[in-house]
């Protein structure tokens, strides 16, 4: 395990139920004054922090982490170990069927912390009930060195081996997928978040979205979480997306801002999935964003899909309307009380650091 990382499971293991409660709200704050309307994440979720996102508006692809079917996680949240959350996951999933915010996933770790006989399991389950399933795959060099080693493949053709691919698959990072593996994605509709900001922040490295965007991977756009980005703006990866590649290749048409800005809507809805939303259509839900463009950073504009791609910030976001509900308005969250969520999140930082 890298520093970084032990670092962060080291604090992890002293958060409480109440920590992951403030974090989530503090999480909700940020991603809606940016003007993110839907996101995906992997931890111990449990029914009361689905309402807790219901109540707030936001959309979410829940996926209750798991490691080994023998271990727990997160001792001080959840008493389930792997084999419990599998099947608390289906729960979550009948509890909430047919909810248009909340949609679940099996959430194994990554794998190199999931036994194969594991993740059969969850591939088997995922195509039986339907539930997609969220997982790390091929972030750092580091994973793909241990499972070659361990296994004889690649991280993406270890999975593949295993089937896993013949259910929904949504893969975190896949940083170091190589052309073989990127096929795979795109044989197998399997779909791949893009999160270049924290993949620079951990040194992970740059992963090979231009190559994703040709074989055709279904794609979305992620932050990943403030331990590895500290920012969720997703107007930040939005830009690097765009210009990271052109610098990787030399190459200024590399990537076009536009298939960015698809990916993180449209495509990325689909691929989290919510393909009812993500774009302004007769049919899919009202999910608005409006940025003001009276900023200098939009004065004097030529493009619009440029000032999005490359000038835009969260901070020029003035309202955020999710299924046609005003959730956010002029710096006001109008479903979240922002001052009980920064004064919880604020003492749950405070004696976590103590």
């Amino acid at each position: 395990m890298r520093p970084g990382r032990a670092r962060v499971r080291g604090v992890e293991g002293g958060v409480t139920g109440d920590d992951v409660v403030a974090g989530l709200g503090l999480a909700m704050l940020e991603m809606v004054g940016n003007g993110t309307t839907a996101f995906a994440d992997m931890y111990p979720w449990d029914g009361g922090l689905l309402e807790t996102v219901r109540r707030a508006g936001m959309r979410v692809l829940a996926a209750p982490a798991m490691f080994t079917a023998e271990s727990v996680g997160f001792p001080g949240v959840s008493p389930l170990d792997g084999a419990q959350t599998l099947d608390y996951t289906e729960q979550l999933a009948e509890r909430f069927a047919g909810d248009e915010q909340i949609k679940l996933a099996y959430g194994p770790h990554a794998p190199y912390t999931c036994s194969p006989e594991l993740l059969r399991e969850i591939a088997e389950r995922s195509q039986r009930t339907g539930i997609k399933i969220h997982m790390h795959v091929a972030e750092s060099r580091a994973e793909v060195e241990q499972i070659t080693e361990q296994y004889g493949n690649t991280p993406a053709k270890h999975l593949d081996a295993l089937g896993f691919f013949e259910a929904d698959v949504l893969a975190a990072h896949c940083v170091h997928l190589t052309l073989e593996e990127i096929e795979i994605f795109a044989r197998t509709g399997t779909a791949a978040s893009h999160n270049p900001v924290s993949n620079l922040k951990l040194g992970c490295g740059v992963a090979k979205l231009p190559e994703m965007l040709e074989a055709g991977v279904r794609l979305t756009l992620g932050t990943d979480s403030a331990a590895s980005n500290n920012s969720l703006d997703q107007f930040e990866d939005i830009k690097l997306a765009t210009i990271l590649h052109r610098g990787v290749r030399h190459d200024a048409a590399a990537v076009k801002a536009a298939d960015v800005l698809d990916i993180a809507t449209r495509r990325g809805a689909d691929a989290i999935g919510f393909p009812e939303t993500g774009a302004l259509e007769a049919g899919h839900f009202a999910d608005v964003i409006a940025i003001d463009l009276g900023t200098t950073r939009a004065t004097p504009m030529g493009s619009l899909v440029s000032h999005l791609a490359f000038s835009a910030s969260g901070e020029d976001v003035r309202h955020v309307f999710i299924g046609g509900r005003h959730v956010y308005a002029n710096g006001e969250h109008l479903t979240l009380d922002a001052p009980d969520i920064l004064a919880r999140a604020g003492a749950a930082a405070a004696r976590l650091r103590d």
